[in-house]
């Protein structure tokens, strides 16, 4: 009884215009391009690549032209892992209908978090959103794995 009136409002909102990303952010919308519309899939608009080093880890964003990312949206938190200081960089100033008067990134994004201690079951939670003229992004979230070994000799100490 139910699944008739859910599947009307359903149908209904799909047929909706997807100009301000609501259905996409709702999920009922697949990603942009399985849809066959010219947006880029999020892992192509907002290319990551990571590396550890003994001293931290790099995070480097490639923003695909015309795509950018929220700073306010951006975060990158230990788990089983202990971070030293540091900070975001500051963004370009943008406003759009999505989250009004913000900072972004465009093209390319590095960040150097400085890595204390990691346990073995260490690991750095990244979270990012970002939007192109017409289409917000669902907020992206990836587990990135840390390995103590490349800590170097007090990399577990303390």
């Amino acid at each position: 009884m139910l699944r008739i009136p859910l599947l009307l409002l359903t149908s209904a909102l799909m047929s909706l215009p997807s100009q301000a990303g609501v259905l996409e952010w709702l999920g009922l919308r697949p990603e942009p391009a399985a849809s066959g519309s010219s947006f880029l899939p999020v892992e192509q608009a907002f290319v990551l690549s990571s590396r550890q080093t003994p001293s931290g880890l790099l995070l480097e964003f490639t923003i695909a032209p015309g795509y950018y990312l929220y700073r306010q949206r951006l975060s990158v938190s230990p788990h089983n892992t202990r971070f030293g200081d540091w900070e975001l960089p500051a963004g370009t100033p943008h406003e759009d209908e999505y989250f009004g008067k913000s900072q972004v990134y465009y093209q390319r994004l590095e960040l150097t978090i400085p890595l204390q201690q990691v346990a073995p079951d260490g690991r750095a939670e990244l979270r990012y959103q970002g939007c192109t003229s017409g289409l917000c992004y669902a907020p992206q979230q990836i587990s990135i794995p840390l390995v103590p070994a490349l800590m170097g000799r007090n990399g577990l100490d303390g």
